[in-house]
């Protein structure tokens, strides 16, 4: 599991330069590294699983949480992609795409309680991103409520998800 990642949330002008180039370290070079590390072993066995953790943030903007959200749509992106490239090896690829998740990523992102709405288990995000990739799948939504939520702002315009997504996340 590529489960490497850190959010900060906040005024993008306001987080520090150093802690949003460390989050594209984390969220992206990392991911990349790990996974470059491990696939060509798993390609000359013609087999293997890679378990990509991104984020339903990786499918719209997210004002407050913009650097964060814009690293998740590398990984799912990426992960995507690289299923495709790599299923003729033998090798599995999928992109776990939780919502809030009961870790200590809110806290250390700085997010307010008010936005820790609904939380799954880690244990459970995790069985469902274990049951995909055992499936084949090459993504998945943790939760009936991400799911909905990922798939209905597809009805909406694209201008307006990031500006309903800010009255729901702006610092108060």
């Amino acid at each position: 599991m590529n489960n490497a990642g850190f959010g900060a949330y906040g005024e993008f002008h306001k987080i520090a330069l150093a802690r949003q180039l460390a989050m594209i370290q984390v969220n992206i070079s990392a991911v990349v590294h790990l996974t470059h590390l491990y696939l060509g072993p798993m390609i000359e066995r013609r087999r293997g699983d890679i378990l990509i953790v991104a984020s339903t943030a990786g499918f719209q903007g997210v004002p407050y949480l913009t650097t964060y959200a814009a690293t998740k749509v590398f990984d799912l992106h990426f992960a995507e992609a690289l299923a495709e490239e790599v299923r003729g090896y033998g090798v599995r690829v999928c992109a776990l795409c939780p919502g809030t998740t009961a870790t200590e990523f809110q806290q250390v992102a700085g997010e307010p309680e008010r936005l820790v709405r609904m939380q799954e288990s880690a244990r459970k995000v995790a069985r469902v991103g274990l049951q995909a990739l055992a499936r084949g799948k090459t993504c998945v939504i943790s939760g009936a409520g991400n799911w909905l939520g990922v798939y209905s702002q597809r009805l909406a315009p694209r201008w307006l998800v990031p500006r309903v997504a800010a009255k729901i996340m702006r610092p108060r």
